[in-house]
């Protein structure tokens, strides 16, 4: 086991709000509060364990702090980030610089995630109440999601580029097929408090992380909840 300094030698105190590994796991991505994107080698953290420091590969500097991260399935060099600001980005990592930069959210955008069935889009879920769906190819989103309260988390599921589940501030999570918008597949209900993280585990199965200190997993074409976790206390983490 070892350990990771994020912060510098000036500021050690530095809320990281996202970690990601490429699609090979050979490196991997922190960001958060400090506004900066930070890229780790594992293999030479892991043999430089015994390190007090370890210093990043690459560190790209962002507009805002960053929410979330989510590196391409299929290009190993493009990740891309959601921020304080609604700005989603998309990043080359081997240049440092934004390859896209998406300006339609208004205001934070707190997720971001790419489709492991089609790479070339990803989506982004924000306080705005939307969740919008980006494509590589264009400088504009291709489909926009209307939900009636803030979007704290946004998944694609892994087999299927046509259906999304994003958790929401409602205390629900909502289950969409992109190619009818106007309705929603399922509603998850269950959660007594915001949905702050979904995550599917195959693609017949969501599970779901909450303020109200509990996770729950649900069968995905049932909408059904098959089980419920608890042990955990939600604490709020006040960030500058």
């Amino acid at each position: 086991m070892c350990a990771v300094r994020y912060g510098t030698i000036f500021h050690t105190s530095s809320i990281v709000s996202s970690i990601e590994f490429d699609r090979d796991d050979q490196y991997f991505a922190t960001a958060g509060v400090s506004k900066k994107i930070k890229i780790f080698e594992y293999k030479s953290i892991v043999e430089q364990a015994h390190l007090e420091t370890h210093s990043p590969i690459k560190e790209m500097a962002c507009r805002s702090k960053i929410s979330c991260l989510c590196w391409s399935p299929y290009v190993q060099q493009r990740i891309a980030s959601s921020d304080y600001e609604g700005i989603v980005s998309l990043w080359d990592a081997y240049t440092d610089k934004p390859v896209t930069v998406y300006e339609e959210h208004e205001k934070r955008a707190w997720s971001v995630d790419f489709s492991p069935a089609k790479p070339t889009i990803f989506a982004s879920g924000s306080d705005d109440a939307k969740v919008k769906i980006w494509s590589v190819n264009q400088g504009h989103s291709v489909a926009t999601i209307d939900s009636k309260a803030n979007v704290c988390c946004v998944k694609f599921n892994p087999e299927s580029c046509n259906h999304i589940a994003f958790g929401s501030a409602d205390h629900h999570i909502h289950y969409f097929d992109l190619r009818n918008l106007r309705e929603e597949l399922f509603v998850y209900r269950g959660h007594a408090k915001a949905v702050s993280y979904v995550r599917f585990l195959g693609a017949d199965e969501i599970v779901s992380a909450s303020t109200d200190s509990t996770l729950k997993l649900w069968s995905a074409n049932r909408n059904e909840c098959k089980r419920t976790f608890t042990g955990h206390t939600n604490e709020r983490t006040l960030s500058a």
